[in-house]
């Protein structure tokens, strides 16, 4: 069902990229941003569909394949300022920024696929807000006067007043807004760094590295604007665009690491045969899921609780505990427990796969165990009857 709605979204965004491409005025285009930028303003859309499908199809459970498609639909309504149908042009510019907050939500909710917190899904919905707002009070003054290059022929539906002095102060005033909020969202990328674990940086070092590109791209824009003279160094002004399609490509990285690890685990499964639980296997696993903290419990049936490879005994983290812990079973019998980074979590066809060869290599363990102390036990009561002899 997921994956149908997934495709329902990827062909209204082709449908919507066509409507774009024909109701252009390809007049703006060639003043405005030229054939090239025009087509590579269509790619980065094509690409955040395009990743949002393969996130979908592999992740269904959770929305990270959605808010990509999300984010591309939206950047293409941007097209739609170069149209010259008025109702076009003005949704065009009322959505031009809407695909911003989406990729927020993208980057606070990686990789767990969802928002965790309550003051995260506030501080989203006030980007949604913001996003929305500033751009409706700047539109009640954006006259075709203040468009670059000038449109005298472009109609905005939502023109109070033609005063680009008011326009430029309403731009001033949430840009400041903006960089507050740019400020609070990096200062919580760095917090979650500094205290993340070695497999939380693993899973979102390519994604946020891709959003600082295309922070740093988009802020160039308008300094190469000023600063910028001559058309050798035009090109520097095209950078915003791949820059900013390195940030589904980065989800998509995160995603086919995951996919080696399964491939690691599945053939750790078939190497496992009799071998007992040891530090290779646990280091296998650790370095699968790039997690080094990771560990294996088998489950004492002497003291009804689990102990680690060292025989002590081990309680299961608390829920507000960074590790996450589940049961291993082995046809039905509880045989230990896995305990991992709560940031491979979110990845349950991973963690499914690393639970069955655990919990085989437990219950291999604990018959080899078993049977050892079945001889040792025979070998006693063979030794107990020469001695009665």
């Amino acid at each position: 069902m997921m994956r149908g709605s997934m495709t329902l979204g990827a062909s209204a965004a082709t449908v919507l990229a066509v409507v774009v491409a024909v109701s252009v005025d390809w007049r703006v285009v060639e003043d405005a941003v030229g054939p090239v930028e025009f087509g590579l303003f269509l790619m980065v859309g094509a690409v955040f569909v395009g990743a949002g499908l393969v996130a979908g199809w592999h992740r269904p459970r959770d929305s990270l394949g959605w808010l990509l498609v999300v984010a591309g639909v939206l950047w293409l309504t941007k097209g739609f300022r170069l149209a010259g149908v008025p109702v076009l042009f003005t949704g065009g510019v009322l959505l031009t920024n809407m695909y911003v907050p989406v990729l927020i939500q993208l980057v606070l909710s990686f990789p767990w696929g969802r928002l965790r917190h309550r003051w995260e899904r506030r501080f989203v919905g006030g980007c949604y807000v913001y996003s929305a707002v500033s751009v409706v009070s700047e539109l009640a003054f954006l006259g075709p006067g203040s468009l670059t290059p000038p449109r005298p022929a472009t109609v905005n539906l939502l023109l109070v007043r033609d005063d680009p002095a008011m326009f430029r102060a309403l731009q001033v005033g949430w840009g400041v807004v903006g960089v507050v909020m740019s400020v609070v969202l990096i200062g919580v990328v760095a917090a979650r760094w500094r205290s993340g674990s070695r497999a939380y940086r693993a899973a979102v070092a390519p994604l946020w590295f891709a959003v600082l590109i295309g922070t740093a791209a988009t802020f160039w824009t308008p300094l190469a604007s000023v600063w910028v003279h001559g058309p050798q160094y035009a090109w520097t002004l095209l950078l915003r665009y791949p820059s900013t399609a390195l940030i589904p490509l980065a989800v998509l990285v995160g995603l086919w690491r995951y996919r080696v690890a399964r491939v690691e685990v599945r053939e750790l499964m078939i190497e496992i045969g009799a071998a007992p639980v040891g530090d290779g296997f646990v280091e296998t696993i650790r370095r699968a899921l790039r997690d080094p903290g990771l560990d294996v419990w088998a489950f004492s049936r002497t003291r009804e609780g689990y102990v680690d490879a060292q025989g002590r005994p081990q309680v299961l983290p608390h829920r507000d505990d960074p590790r996450a812990a589940t049961a291993l079973k082995r046809d039905g019998v509880l045989v230990g427990a896995l305990v991992y980074d709560k940031a491979v979590a979110d990845q349950p066809r991973l963690i499914a796969a690393v639970r069955a060869a655990t919990a085989l290599a437990l219950d291999d363990s604990r018959l080899h165990r078993e049977l050892e102390a079945q001889r040792a036990e025979v070998r006693r009561s063979r030794s107990a009857g020469r001695k009665s002899v």
